[in-house]
Parts: C-alpha cells; sequence; structure tokens
C-alpha cells in the first residue's frame, strides 16, 4: 500500500528530521512512498528562513546530509539481494526468458569498466529514476561496495538538495511537481522494463531464425 503524501506531511510536520530519515529508510527498502515528496515537503516544512544563503544551509544541514546517509545505507538491502541472489535466480528461472549467467557477466563487464561510479551519481542524481532500480543494478552486477556507497552519496545529496530547495521555494504548490516527478519516474521504470524484454525478445528471435537458417 502506498503511503499517501499528507501524511508525509503530516509525520514531517510533527517529527521533523527523523521522520524524513525514517521515510527515506522505509523508501528505499519496500518503495511505498512516492520519492520526491519527502525532501521537497521537509524543505517546505522544515526550512524556516526567509533569504536563499539561511535557506541553504538549513537544507544542507537539516535534510540533505541526514536525508542522503540514510538513503545509501538502506540502499545496501537492495542491493545485496541482488548481488548474492541475482546469480543464483538467474541460473534457476532465466532459462524460461533464455537469459544465462554467462551473458549478464558480459553486460557487467561493459558496465563495470572504470566509469560504473559515475552512472551510480548520476542516476542518483536524476528524480525521475526510481532508486531500487540503481541498487538493484549496482548490485546485480556487483559494484564494489564502497564504490556504491560513496558515489550513490554523491548523487543523494545532489538529488536531496534540489528537491528540498524546490519544496522551500514552491511551498505548498510543492505536491504538483512532486506528482510529476513520480508520474515520469513510474515512466523511466516502465521503459526500463520494456527495454529488457526487447532484448530477451530480440535475442530469441534471433535463435529462433538460426535454427530455421540450419534447416533449410
Amino acid at each position: 500500500m502506498i503511503v499517501e503524501p499528507a501524511a508525509l506531511v503530516a509525520l514531517i510536520q510533527q517529527y521533523g528530521v527523523l521522520a524524513v530519515i525514517l521515510g527515506v529508510l522505509i523508501e528505499e527498502i519496500i518503495v511505498p512512498i512516492p520519492s520526491p515528496v519527502i525532501p521537497m515537503a521537509a524543505g517546505m516544512l522544515l526550512v524556516t528562513a526567509e533569504t536563499l544563503p539561511a535557506a541553504l544551509a538549513q537544507i544542507i544541514f537539516l535534510i540533505v546530509i541526514p536525508a542522503s546517509i540514510a538513503s545509501v545505507i538502506s540502499s545496501y538491502f537492495v542491493y545485496a539481494i541482488a548481488y548474492y541472489g541475482g546469480q543464483p535466480a538467474i541460473e534457476k528461472y532465466g532459462k524460461y526468458l533464455d537469459v544465462e549467467w554467462h551473458e549478464v557477466k558480459q553486460l557487467e563487464e561493459k558496465f563495470v569498466s572504470g566509469n560504473e561510479k559515475y552512472y551510480i551519481a548520476l542516476f542518483r542524481a536524476l528524480p525521475v529514476v526510481p532508486l531500487s532500480m540503481i541498487s538493484g543494478a549496482a548490485g546485480l552486477f556487483r559494484v564494489d561496495w564502497k564504490t556504491y556507497g560513496i558515489w550513490s552519496f554523491y548523487g543523494m545529496l545532489f538529488r536531496t538538495f534540489s528537491l528540498a530547495l524546490i519544496g522551500w521555494y514552491v511551498k505548498d504548490g510543492f505536491m504538483a511537481i512532486a506528482t510529476q516527478i513520480s508520474s515520469l519516474s513510474r515512466l523511466v521504470l516502465v521503459v526500463a522494463v520494456l527495454i529488457g524484454a526487447g532484448w530477451v525478445a530480440q535475442k530469441n528471435a534471433k535463435k529462433f531464425y538460426m535454427k530455421l537458417i540450419k534447416k533449410v
């Protein structure tokens, strides 16, 4: 069940930074919360400064740093599942999709080439990219856990800062923006699934075509 944004606003009003941290922890693990709502609501409710310089200081210390740390720590839950469970799951069930572990390893070699840290930071910084998708991909491709954590933190700093700043600036209008971002995030997830399904379909079609050629 998805937590209603209004309930999140009420929790942040009552518990402040603690509610922000707990909200981020829950979001990373079981994803029942529209991710932009938490930092944007925190920016609206917790940042009391009226000038930009003073607001920036409050955003950084009240929201960005604690929320980013909590996000990275909790993201290791999905990362660990994919890291340790990805290979056994693919070896056991991949045959139904005609996907083999050595093919995943080939993708891993292309992804983990020294630039993976930049991809992690970039995708973590983009509010429209689902966080659990990044954590799962990093775990599946067995990105070093320290590299993953450090560069995830860098990306979360930008993501949380930008969303909190928007929340502070637009005030009560943040919900409409958060809803749009959440919709785009779901669209990104759907596109990623379709790309994966297309890759599997293309691979199967190629094998079927090769079998037909051999018969001819």
